[in-house]
């Protein structure tokens, strides 16, 4: 009932700009409390930029894809979700809980949403994911605690019944709430991103970072190209070429430079199987190849997904982006 794929793909894709878009730990003339001769406006605004998209992102991919989870695990064993536990499963799951510890990285959030600069469409999105978001926790809490604790045992599920309509009906705002925010998040990522790599390139030329930049912002494209059941074969393919290009060149240029060679090859291995399976899934659709009844019953695991499989693609994009922020 509740998709948790696209999901996972948003989750990954905007955990880029906290690494990409904050400060390089690696680069000592990128320390912000380094006397720099005088205020710098552009930068004081981009810093500024960053901040609050880092204060989205951060409570985006603490919460996001564990509710969206934890909704699936819920309505697993329930025949008719709009309806509501019968009183006679055997078998219960609760949601996954949203604890304290995870609503800690939403707490900047109200702030976030306050500060300049005033990004209206987003800012409005944040607001609606935060108000939904704060809505679900007690209840979902609440759910999650009255079958773990076995509860539905001594009752026969009567307060299980009661609070499913609850339940449900947050549950249905803020996926409703997330897809916003996620499109709006995901919009503004991408174009603060660019700007960081126009930046990067005007100020250092083109480094490892701003290769590693260049890579996972044509990555991010590909995984949101690809996802589809069915895409523009030809617009994929350039994609491909592109993404092989720029990889080529980093390769050629920045490959062997210390320190951090050992950890830029194992980016670069997997920006390579992200290449090929990204090749295979093309492939599959441009071939219209069927799945196998065995690979039908894999397409939804991570690790046993078929080549060709958005779910492969996926999985070896999530390494990429393990170990992009890895450097």
């Amino acid at each position: 009932m509740f998709s948790t794929f696209r999901m996972t793909a948003l989750a990954v894709s905007v955990a880029i700009c906290a690494a990409a878009c904050g400060t390089s730990t690696n680069d000592p003339s990128a320390d912000p409390t380094a006397d720099t001769g005088g205020a710098d406006p552009a930068s004081d605004a981009q810093q500024a930029l960053t901040v609050k998209l880092n204060a989205y992102i951060e409570c985006f991919n603490e919460v996001d894809s564990k509710v969206h989870a934890g909704a699936e695990h819920y309505t697993s064993w329930i025949k008719d979700p709009e309806a509501g536990p019968t009183g006679r499963e055997s078998t219960v799951y609760p949601p996954y809980d949203i604890s304290a510890y995870n609503m800690r990285d939403c707490k900047p959030m109200a702030d976030a949403i306050a500060t300049p600069p005033s990004l209206p469409q987003l800012d409005a999105a944040a607001r609606r994911y935060d108000d939904a978001l704060k809505a679900l926790q007690p209840v979902s809490h609440e759910v999650h605690d009255y079958y773990e604790r076995l509860d539905h045992e001594d009752d026969q599920f009567a307060k299980g019944k009661q609070l499913h309509a609850p339940l449900m009906s947050a549950l249905s705002e803020f996926v409703d709430a997330s897809a916003a925010f996620s499109s709006e998040l995901d919009a503004q990522n991408d174009a603060a991103q660019r700007e960081h790599l126009i930046a990067l390139e005007q100020a250092e030329g083109r480094t490892r970072e701003y290769y590693r930049l260049a890579m996972m912002l044509d990555a991010k494209e590909i995984i949101g190209l690809l996802q589809e059941d069915a895409f523009d074969v030809s617009r994929a393919n350039t994609l491909l070429e592109g993404f092989n290009r720029i990889s080529d060149e980093a390769h050629a240029k920045v490959a062997d430079i210390e320190p951090g060679r050992m950890d830029w090859n194992s980016f670069e291995t997997a920006a390579e199987a992200f290449r090929r399976e990204g090749k295979a899934r093309v492939k599959r659709v441009a071939n219209k190849t069927p799945y196998s009844q065995m690979e039908k019953g894999w397409l939804d695991n991570p690790t046993l997904a078929p080549e060709g499989s958005p779910g492969r693609l996926m999985n070896l994009y999530n390494k990429l982006v393990f170990q992009s922020n890895r450097q």
